[in-house]
């Protein structure tokens, strides 16, 4: 029991798990497994307080006859998980089941302790931290049956037990309702950005801009003055364009990101220590600093040899990123960095990419859409399954519609707001969910001090539980002592 003296409530009493529950280990046991058969629970099955039936394992009829000696698991016992991970509790399902190497089952005594009870006091953080402490191991932590037993337990009276547990699954059954639906926001967030996204590239978003600014340049002038000044027909490229399945708006124009593309810059690869950059240090990016939204300037690998850091290809802010090798969904990922207080410099699967009289921010965007992974994902190569690459030619044979520069920076602006609004609701999306996880902490919490549901002066202690189970123990014991026979006279 702990040392700590705390008032405990009205009715309550405190003792240990090896006082008030049986203890089935089956620790150190693995057997044999099977094709199909009677499903396995191991430690991975045990999560939130429920079993999970995924990913499991199977023994056969005699393998459960075999190795499930220690004991039977009966409706009512809770599964106890003793390590990876430590303390996550389930109550036993009915149907049959066998249990690993890291499992305990706990059966508490019905004269004394309910089930759920005893479950929702271990998943308390008040026992998890007094568990923690308990819990042995270098690398992961654990718990034997020998560790485990002498721990406190709180005893509240019987009926007092039931109506806590009441309370706690109607609360839990509230929260979990409110959390279900908000595990609908952030597929409605994706889905939001991308009709955004879609409307934007169709001439939608800036209908009503065009009426009230119909005087812009249009934008097969500033392509053809682009293709002039790197040295190209515009004509030429433009005929190469079969687009009459989407319609743009007149003042927009087909091109391809080669019409438009000044350059792009690769950086290096070479053997670089994984420990992020510093103030003191300069970082080689890695393409995991390049996804969708903000760039990252933590994920990179530091240049632990001065002669290859080259200044020219420090990262800058206002550049346009884009990752020519990644998974299949991240592959041409792109973002325009805002700001960077680090030295980092590109590498070789991270470009950069200069345009003329293009808004960096337009063509990033554009690269995110549903039409840009289209473009993006039908040029890259490589197993689908594996890491894929779009090399500098293809990537400049994407197909993007182009409107005026003026346009143009009206989209990103409006888009721009439209994420702005969807980030400040995907941000309300995670507060209600830290504080639905908060209050179910803490419901938990005030039912173990007592402060859940009210106390009944008419239940029965559970000192007074305690005591009668202690003296029927003590009165089964001493059944068990043998007592010594009388000796046989023998004849003269």
């Amino acid at each position: 029991m702990s040392d700590e003296l705390i008032e405990l409530p009205e009715g309550w009493a405190s003792t240990t798990i090896r006082e008030a529950i049986e203890i089935i280990d089956y620790r150190g046991r693995t057997p044999p497994f099977s094709e199909d058969g009677i499903p396995h629970l191991r430690s991975s099955n045990i999560k939130n307080g429920q079993v999970v039936w995924e990913g499991l394992r199977f023994v056969s009829e005699e393998t459960y006859e075999v190795f499930m000696t220690r004991g039977l698991p009966h409706v009512g016992d809770v599964l106890f998980t003793t390590e990876a991970p430590l303390g996550e509790v389930a109550l036993a399902p009915e149907q049959q089941f066998s249990l690993a190497q890291r499992m305990m089952i706990l059966r508490p005594n019905p004269n004394l302790l309910e089930s759920s009870f005893l479950l929702y006091q271990i998943k308390n953080e008040e026992f998890q931290s007094k568990l923690k402490t308990t819990g042995t191991g270098s690398t992961v932590t654990g718990v034997s049956s020998r560790n485990f037993q002498p721990l406190e337990l709180l005893i509240a009276p019987l009926n007092e037990q039931k109506r806590i547990v009441a309370t706690i699954e109607a609360l839990r059954e509230r929260s979990q309702k409110a959390r279900s639906a908000l595990l609908a926001i952030p597929e409605l967030c994706n889905k939001f950005r991308q009709s955004v996204l879609a409307a934007a590239f169709r001439g939608d978003l800036t209908a009503a801009w065009r009426e009230q600014n119909p005087d812009v340049e249009p934008a097969s002038v500033l392509l053809e003055r682009i293709s002039t000044e790197l040295g190209q027909n515009f004509n030429d490229v433009q005929s190469e364009i079969d687009r009459a399945d989407s319609l743009i708006p007149t003042s927009w124009a087909w091109a391809r990101l080669k019409v438009i593309v000044k350059k792009i810059q690769p950086g290096n690869n070479f053997l670089c220590p994984e420990v992020p950059v510093t103030d003191n240090t300069v970082g080689l990016v890695k393409i995991s600093a390049v996804t969708w939204g903000k760039f990252n300037p933590k994920e990179t690998k530091t240049i632990a040899d001065p002669s290859k850091v080259d200044p020219n290809l420090f990262i800058q802010p206002g550049d346009l990123l884009v990752t020519r090798a990644n998974t299949l969904e991240l592959v041409g990922a792109s973002v325009v960095v805002d700001e960077i207080h680090y030295k980092i410099m590109l590498s070789d699967k991270v470009w950069r990419v200069d345009v003329l009289e293009v808004d960096k921010n337009y063509i990033n965007f554009y690269l995110r859409s549903k039409d840009g992974r289209k473009e993006i994902e039908s040029r890259a190569t490589g197993n689908q399954l594996s890491m894929r690459n779009i090399s500098q030619n293809a990537f400049k044979e994407i197909v993007i519609a182009i409107p005026p520069l003026e346009e143009q920076k009206e989209i990103v602006q409006q888009i721009a707001s439209c994420f702005n609004s969807v980030d400040h609701i995907k941000q309300q999306y995670l507060e209600t969910k830290d504080y639905l996880d908060h209050l179910d902490r803490s419901i938990l919490a005030k039912a173990f001090r007592g402060e859940l549901v009210e106390q009944d002066p008419n239940d029965e202690p559970a000192s007074v539980l305690l005591d009668r189970i202690r003296a029927d123990r003590e009165q089964q014991m001493q059944g068990k002592i043998k007592k010594p026979g009388k000796k046989k006279r023998t004849g003269d």
